[in-house]
């Protein structure tokens, strides 16, 4: 398994990724909202039916509020065969 990077937001370039907010729908009203374009797939059921669906060949940022959903997130879509 690769390792999981961590990303500051200032110095993402989203050119040929795919942006998946891990989110509850909820979080998207407040202040941060949602970063147009992104997917949104929260932690749990709705992740597993992203990544059932989703191609691993392709390359996803996972993002959420403060880091740790994302984090986990991602360690997720490792066992889905993501981040080969």
């Amino acid at each position: 398994m690769f390792p999981i990077l961590d990303i500051d937001p200032q110095n993402l370039q989203l050119q040929n990724h795919i942006l998946v907010d891990v989110r509850e729908p909820h979080e998207l009203q407040g202040p941060e909202g949602q970063i147009e374009g992104s997917l949104l797939a929260p932690l749990g059921e709705k992740l597993v039916r992203f990544l059932n669906t989703a191609d691993p060949a392709l390359s996803y940022l996972f993002i959420c509020r403060a880091g740790v959903r994302s984090r986990q997130a991602c360690a997720i879509a490792q066992t889905y065969g993501f981040f080969e």
